[in-house]
């Protein structure tokens, strides 16, 4: 597929970007994703809103990635059924982009094979119990369908692979930032024992709570996972603190100033920072950094001025960890 898609991108770009859409759809239909992630994909890839309309529900989901309220579609857009009694859309002002009909008909193929695949199955319940737009009743139905106590749980975020231990149920879902892969975990069980084969993955666990916290606790995973390094490859939403409070308010929103400055900084001075602030000392970071006193207090010197704190105050090492952390999170 992809030396084909090298070879089409130099004779007709056209048909390479078409090829793209069927190669992604495909991507999304093997990884067994839910009907809101297929939406999620949809929208993304079409840069404007796509909705579902089913006997159950209706769905739509903005080009952001977020699911945005229901709107019947009446005859407004491109539409094509997805299912009996189900159509798909995508809600495009003016004329039709080049793309935007072949990305409705493999979308509307790729939600008939998942109906069709999973009516009732695991993985279209752990979506359904993680989503902030799932009912009271179908949260406590899915719950049901996968047999999980009314004990304390939590949900876990990873990358797609590996997948778990067959006993913690879970499901690759697709978020605005990228696939990931969500587990219902009971509250007192550690990322280390969901794995059976040690690995280096870098996971994030959501705070622990009743069935109806589901939704808040992948919210906080999701945020938890993207802060995580190689030095850190688990992070437990708790231990962030009311970092998560910040984070989840800014997470929608635009890169605050601080968080920005701080990205306009290199690599070797980001590392010097980092250095500054850990150990509270210049004279201990240029040892931890292999550098001479001076040479690092001079260059702190100048991203002081750069930054408009001193990252060595109290308000100004919260103002640089919080900059570090919103960074980090805008990727």
């Amino acid at each position: 597929m992809q030396d084909l898609l090298g070879r089409l991108t130099a004779l007709d770009p056209d048909a390479s970007e078409t090829l793209k859409v069927v190669s992604y759809f495909d991507t999304l239909v093997a990884r067994g994703v839910g009907v809101e992630s297929m939406l999620r994909g949809a929208a993304v890839l079409s840069g404007a809103t796509v909705g579902q309309r089913d006997t159950r529900q209706i769905v739509r989901v903005r080009a952001d990635g977020v699911r945005v309220e229901p709107v019947d579609p009446g005859d407004r857009w491109m539409l094509r059924e997805s299912g009996t009694d189900s159509v798909a859309w995508i809600e495009r002002e003016g004329e039709p982009h080049t793309n935007d009909a072949m990305i409705l008909e493999r979308l509307t193929i790729a939600l008939g094979i998942l109906r069709a695949r999973r009516a009732g199955d695991a993985e279209s319940a752990v979506e359904l119990a993680i989503s902030s737009f799932a009912g009271e009743g179908e949260r406590a139905s899915a719950l049901s369908r996968l047999r999980l106590t009314p004990e304390p749980m939590r949900v876990i975020a990873s990358p797609p692979d590996p997948a778990p231990s067959p006993r913690h149920p879970s499901a690759v879902v697709a978020t605005r930032h990228g696939l990931t892969r969500a587990t219902i975990v009971p509250a007192e069980i550690t990322a280390e024992e969901v794995w059976t084969a040690p690995s280096d993955l870098r996971v994030g666990l959501g705070t622990a709570g009743q069935g109806e916290h589901l939704p808040n606790s992948w919210a906080e995973a999701l945020i938890a996972v993207r802060l995580t390094t190689a030095a850190e490859p688990v992070i437990v939403a708790e231990d962030l603190g009311a970092f998560l409070l910040i984070a989840g308010a800014a997470d929608s929103g635009e890169l605050h100033p601080d968080a920005a400055s701080l990205g306009r900084v290199d690599a070797r001075s980001r590392e010097l920072l980092d250095a500054v602030v850990d150990e509270q000392s210049v004279r201990a970071a240029a040892v931890r950094l292999g550098r001479h006193h001076s040479s690092v207090q001079d260059r702190l010197t100048a991203l002081i001025e750069q930054l408009g704190y001193d990252p060595r105050t109290p308000r100004g090492q919260m103002r640089f960890v919080t900059a570090r952390m919103l960074l980090q999170l805008a990727g």
